[in-house]
């Protein structure tokens, strides 16, 4: 390699600080205590250092920034011990956001399954004592969870998307949950629907509970009576859904509209209003929950009460950052509305599909 390439490859290579110091002269501990601000050293050094940094593209490295500070810049999100989560498209889609979210300030996102027989609680427990993070991003959140519990006695950062029925003492970012199932039952009530039927999760999940307490009050504001067997609780995926709603095809009076938990129950839902030969959205209008791309692929496109999972992903990355960085974390206690969005799978009743179109030939 002749000296001219050298010169080449050399103004390729990352600018080290030991660079950056014989550039101008220094030490590198005054370049270091130059950039970190530190208050011994003169106005004009810290000018020309700092300037000097930004000509030849200096960078601290990742370790170096992190010692320097003393902030773990790495964020810790424990899978939910639970079958499925690997899979689970609203989960991969908020991991994305938080992911791409840190990436872009140079901060890192680990996340770790639970092994069989342990906890999420041991392994947020393993990453601490490790020094491996510096703060925690939790989901799934139960009415009353342990990790938050665990948390908040460590004094460790961490945010949760979703609520726990006490939310009072840590940061988090919600979906008012309740109010999207108000919503979602009045939008078939004024369709024309009176026989809503009702596919939920697992009521020891916060939002299990919050989306099945905004179905009965909002039936009950209408004026609906929920019949045996229009509520099912305990319906974690699609097959559940399928089989949970087959079961309520056979119903003396069987519901004319049905609203899912999730899109993951909504599109079984769908799976078994096919089977039973009607069609989803003519005979049975159905409505889920995420808003996820699937959705809108499904066969009729899925009506959906939407939330942004990876925006959500984004918007806790933004205040887990905060949080490890010294912010209070009762600063950081957000609500957003779910947004319904309305597609095929959700119409009229059949009658007066029927009705309406008969009328508009005579």
């Amino acid at each position: 390699m002749n000296t001219t390439e050298r010169g080449a490859a050399r103004r390729n290579e990352p600018v080290s600080l030991a660079r950056l110091a014989a550039h101008l002269g220094l030490s590198e501990g005054t370049i270091s205590r130059a950039l970190n601000n530190y208050p011994d050293i003169a106005v004009k050094t810290r000018e020309r250092v700092i300037a000097a940094a930004k000509e030849l593209g200096y960078r601290p490295s990742s370790t170096a920034r992190r010692l320097a500070r003393g902030v773990i810049e790495t964020v810790g999100f424990v899978l939910p011990a639970r079958e499925g989560h690997v899979t689970d498209p609203f989960l991969a889609e908020m991991i994305d956001g938080m992911a791409g979210e840190l990436a872009a300030h140079d901060w890192d996102l680990i996340v770790a399954a639970v092994p069989e027989g342990h906890s999420e609680v041991d392994v947020a427990e393993r990453l601490i004592r490790a020094g491996k993070v510096g703060g925690f991003v939790v989901t799934r959140t139960r009415r009353h969870d342990p990790r938050v519990d665990y948390f908040l006695e460590q004094g460790v950062p961490f945010v949760v998307h979703g609520r726990t029925e006490d939310p009072s003492g840590y940061a988090w970012l919600d979906v008012d949950n309740e109010k999207a199932f108000v919503d979602a039952v009045h939008y078939l009530y004024n369709l024309g629907h009176r026989h809503i039927a009702y596919l939920g999760g697992d009521l020891d999940f916060n939002f299990a509970s919050l989306r099945r307490k905004g179905y009965e009050r909002a039936m009950s504001e209408v004026g609906l009576e929920i019949l045996p067997g229009y509520r099912v609780d305990g319906v974690a995926d699609a097959v559940m859904a399928k089989t949970a709603m087959a079961q309520m095809m056979t119903l003396p009076t069987p519901p004319t509209a049905v609203i899912c938990i999730t899109d993951a129950v909504a599109l079984g839902a769908m799976r078994a209003v096919w089977r039973a030969g009607l069609k989803p959205g003519h005979d049975v209008s159905v409505i889920g929950y995420d808003g996820l791309p699937i959705g809108e692929a499904a066969d009729p496109p899925l009506t959906t009460m939407s939330q942004s999972s990876h925006e959500a992903g984004c918007e806790v990355a933004r205040m887990i950052r905060a949080l490890i960085d010294g912010a209070d974390p009762t600063d950081f206690q957000v609500l957003w509305e779910a947004k319904l969005t309305q597609r095929a799978s959700a119409n009229p009743p059949a009658h007066l599909m029927e009705r309406s179109s008969k009328g508009g030939n005579e």
